[in-house]
């Protein structure tokens, strides 16, 4: 059978037809043939020697061809030619085919006799969704690779394990601090690189993060390359697209020497704040994984951040916020006091009630976290520059630091006002212990149109029983 190879101009996509009757070769070509360069192949074996000698960006394979299946090629053209999609035809409507074939990775399935119309649709629309997925694979890498670089800035060790408790991740300080070379620390687990002991005690606080997905911090003294060493460790966990625990990521300070230790706070500060400005432009993502991983340095504000964002989001989407804005909402409402890190710490861990002069100063935070936060193009930080300003505002109109009143607060101010509020009031503090429930949203209730939106303070009184298992 002679077939046109349907060849045109430059630009036009590139299809490998893979089927055993020479009528379905002659269907694809004339409905294919004016739109892209065309390619035939009439068994496996003629088909592996094109792929072998050209690109092809989409590949139309035959399942039931005689001699190999049509499913072995569709596998083989997914794992060693990545960058040509597949489009599966079949004589059988078989839901459980389908489903192999997708899980394979086809881009789209077909059923003979399928019409012209049909076929053109399918083969636009399998293009499309591999160059998205090509394009979404570069993203990822390319975000990667910037994630890596902003690590290895870092002075403080960094890391991120799987649920096998594998590292994942690891930057440079990580590889100097365990002696090993880049990337050889990636896949390996504790039990590789520290003594029995040492492997022991990370091991406890690891499986903790898995098991009841809170944030961890503490001290870690361990035995690393002969010596012991102790870290001060902030662990919390790491989440995959969906939501769910993937992993355990980290990051620790040698305190071995004691009087270097306000140093290395400095350090993280230094670096928080570096991080913050090369994030600007960046995705949410990355700000997950490294600014707020440097910004929980202590287990209080670790835990409060964690919590009080929650309530945010919930209360968020009972006050009618979308459900991307509410998500939103819970990843910038945990920088809203990142100005802090401009707060002396005598003031921010003074017990007892601060002077006026001292009050300025902390109230300063909220512009100071404004400035840091705001000039970006990204959402999230437009967002989290939102809160910062107008966190301590107050529905009356006393509040700081610009006395806005009512609804010429955002929205998102107003609610962190609230799950800030809350969180506090159910915490232990070293001045006070933690109120009992009741009494807490009795104190919240009060403050009703004075403090805070009354919007707000309904969608907590109306669910005080989901709140708090949000919180938890």
């Amino acid at each position: 059978m002679a077939i046109s190879d349907g060849a045109g101009g430059n630009g036009q996509s590139s299809i490998l037809a893979i089927d055993d009757r020479d009528e379905v070769l002659r269907l694809i070509d004339r409905a294919l043939g004016e739109r892209y360069r065309c390619e035939f192949a009439s068994d496996v074996a003629e088909a592996r020697g094109k792929l072998d000698g050209e690109r092809f960006d989409l590949a139309l394979c035959d399942i039931q061809m005689p001699g190999e299946s049509g499913l072995v090629l569709a596998e083989e053209i997914t794992a060693e030619h990545p960058e040509t999609a597949v489009v599966l035809v079949t004589g059988v409507d078989d839901p459980e085919v389908a489903d192999k074939a997708f899980a394979l990775g086809a881009c789209g399935y077909l059923v003979k006799p399928f019409w012209p119309g049909q076929l053109t649709i399918t083969v636009i629309n399998a293009l499309r969704r591999h160059e998205l997925e090509l394009a979404q694979e570069a993203h990822s890498r390319m975000l990667e690779e910037r994630i890596q670089t902003l690590m290895d800035a870092a002075p403080v060790p960094i890391f991120i394990k799987d649920r096998e408790r594998r590292y994942a991740v690891a930057n440079r300080s990580m590889h100097e601090i365990v002696g090993l070379e880049p990337d050889e620390i990636v896949g390996r687990t504790d039990a590789d690189i520290l003594l029995p002991e040492g492997e022991r005690i990370a091991a406890a606080s690891d499986r903790m993060i898995l098991e009841q997905g809170e944030t961890w911090t503490g001290e870690e003294t361990l035995l690393v390359g002969g010596r012991e060493r102790t870290f001060l460790v902030v662990k919390f966990p790491y989440l995959d697209d969906s939501g769910q625990i993937a992993g355990i990521s980290g990051i620790a300070a040698d305190v071995t020497d004691r009087k270097r230790a306000e140093e290395l706070r400095k350090d993280l500060a230094v670096t928080q704040r570096r991080a913050i400005e090369e994030l600007r432009e960046s995705r949410q993502e990355t700000v997950e994984r490294l600014t707020r991983a440097i910004e929980m340095h202590d287990a209080d504000t670790g835990r409060h951040v964690s919590r009080m964002s929650s309530i945010a989001s919930f209360l968020g989407a009972k006050l009618g916020l979308s459900p991307e804005r509410a998500s939103l909402l819970r990843t910038a409402a945990p920088m809203h006091d990142v100005g802090k890190v401009a707060t002396p710490d005598e003031i921010l861990r003074k017990e007892g009630p601060l002077t006026p002069e001292e009050r300025e100063t902390m109230e300063e935070h909220t512009l100071v976290g404004y400035r840091i936060l705001s000039g970006s193009k990204s959402e999230l930080l437009q967002l989290a520059a939102r809160i910062a300003l107008t966190h301590h505002e107050r529905w009356d109109g006393s509040g700081y630091p610009n006395g806005l009143r009512g609804e010429e607060i955002p929205i998102e101010g107003r609610i962190v006002a609230v799950a800030d509020v809350l969180d506090a009031l159910l915490s232990d503090r070293s001045y006070r212990e933690a109120l009992p429930v009741e009494e807490a949203l009795r104190t919240i209730a009060m403050e009703r149109g004075a403090h805070f939106d009354p919007r707000v303070v309904d969608a907590l009184l109306d669910n005080p029983e989901e709140t708090l298992a949000v919180r938890r």
